[in-house]
């Protein structure tokens, strides 16, 4: 899709569509009036052009925003539009916030159709933005989007498309694209470097597992950001198998990882001053004879040893892995993003992402982004005298504390391996995949979080 900016006025612009607010009506008050068109927030009216209306586009679009939309608003009504907008090669959008524009036509107009006979062919050609010029609000927009499509497309992906080492091929295509540093530790190097949590998720599968590192260096003097994310490519749950119906959609299980590998490319994109590692523990959770049992120890990168209490329990393991292997580099700051716990689900529903960890700064700022882009957090409580109910007889830890409060334990677990760095730990399980579209998308792979963590990372 080309993008420009155009200096005509909307009555004047021959584009196939005009988007306006639908306090800009051009003369079209009596047929607002008779198809009942109010113009509030999440409505739309679609008017094709007749002989003698006051506009030279093909048709016009309205959408319902209050006069004084924030980015947010005009992100999530443009979004909510573009799916009609498809059927017009060129759209002329007359809205404030250009870059938000630009985001909602990008993201709502999103498809993932590579595995159909006869993908869909309609979309919007060519895109003109009326109104003041902002170049660079665009130019971050669309690598946003970007950054956003590209998690859509991994986590979308098939499992059997997306193994833990096809996922680390492609981290280091987009690494290599990007011009970053990129390495993969595969199961050897694991054994080695004693990565006893990933090798223990990973031990059924006949896919081995492998940890991806993406570096981006940053200017060298604003400090570094190292952000870690759940690379489970397929969880069937190991021995303590999971039903078919909650099996169906763990191809989404890496969420986490696909999220911060394209934070950073992001953050390389846009030149940001902070430098971002992004670790991937990559494994598929999977049955068989060499499957981790129920009971089996096994000790992690920075020594702490954890009894399997319940093998379906398995994205704590290796994010213990990851956060231990970030906290030797001494970052400023560790984050690390996973679809972890039906807890958080239960608490807090399918719209808001659980935050948690130990330094009130860092979870400030991330909240502050998540409200700015539209992506609400909550933070949950580190409770510490829950930390008991993870306490093992026969090691340090175990990654089940019981039925209630999950989101809490899991947290309280995974600050055992971030050491003493500033540490955040977002629970998106609820968020990162959707059953059923939204404004800013379809069902499928959301992308939520990539908009944050890239704002809060320019927040620095």
């Amino acid at each position: 899709m080309e993008v420009s900016f155009s200096p005509h006025a909307p009555a004047e612009v021959g584009a196939d569509l005009l988007v306006l607010p639908a306090s800009a009506a051009l003369g079209l008050g009596i047929e607002i009036r008779l198809a009942g068109f109010t113009g509030r927030p999440g409505e739309e009216l679609l008017l094709p052009r007749r002989a003698g209306d006051p506009f030279q586009a093909g048709a016009v679009l309205l959408v319902g925003l209050e006069p004084d939309a924030d980015e947010r608003a005009v992100r999530r009504a443009v979004g909510h539009a573009a799916p009609r907008m498809v059927d017009f090669a060129t759209v002329a959008v007359a809205l404030p916030h250009p870059g938000a524009v630009v985001e909602g036509v990008r993201l709502g107009g999103y498809r993932f159709d590579r595995y159909k006979s006869a993908p869909e062919s309609r979309a919007v050609e060519r895109l003109l933005l009326l109104g003041p010029e902002d170049a660079e609000a665009v130019a971050r927009a669309e690598v946003v989007a970007e950054a956003v499509t590209f998690t859509r497309d991994l986590v979308n992906t098939p499992a059997g498309d997306l193994v833990p080492m096809t996922l680390a091929r492609r981290a280091v295509e987009m690494a290599e694209e990007a011009g970053l540093d990129a390495r993969v530790l595969a199961a050897d190097d694991l054994r080695e470097g004693g990565f006893g949590g990933i090798l223990g998720v990973g031990a059924a599968s006949a896919n081995p597992p492998c940890l991806i590192e993406v570096s981006y260096p940053g200017d060298g003097k604003s400090g570094v950001v190292g952000l870690a994310g759940k690379g489970i490519t397929f969880d069937a749950g190991g021995l303590g198998i999971k039903s078919l119906k909650a099996m169906s959609t763990m191809k989404s299980d890496m969420a986490g990882g696909a999220t911060m590998l394209a934070v950073v490319r992001a953050a390389a994109r846009l030149g940001l001053p902070t430098g971002v590692v992004a670790v991937v523990p990559a494994a598929e959770n999977m049955v068989s004879g060499s499957a981790t049992r129920p009971g089996d120890v096994l000790r992690h990168r920075n020594g702490v040893t954890t009894e399997v209490a319940d093998t379906d329990a398995e994205g704590r393991l290796v994010l213990a892995d990851a956060l231990a292997y970030l906290a030797e580099r001494r970052p400023d700051a560790i984050i690390d993003a996973a679809t972890l716990t039906y807890s958080v689900m239960h608490a807090l529903g399918e719209d808001i992402t659980g935050v948690l960890g130990n330094d009130r700064a860092l979870l400030g700022a991330l909240t502050a982004a998540g409200e700015a882009q539209g992506e609400p957090m909550w933070e949950m409580p580190m409770w510490r005298p829950y930390l008991e109910r993870i306490r093992s007889d026969v090691a340090d830890f175990k990654n089940d504390g019981g039925e209630h409060a999950d989101v809490i334990l899991a947290a309280l677990f995974l600050e055992n391996f971030a050491g003493d760095v500033p540490w955040a730990h977002l629970d998106f399980a609820a968020t990162a995949y959707l059953d059923k579209s939204t404004d800013l998308g379809p069902a499928g792979a959301t992308g939520a979080m990539v908009r944050t963590l890239i704002s809060y990372l320019e927040s620095r």
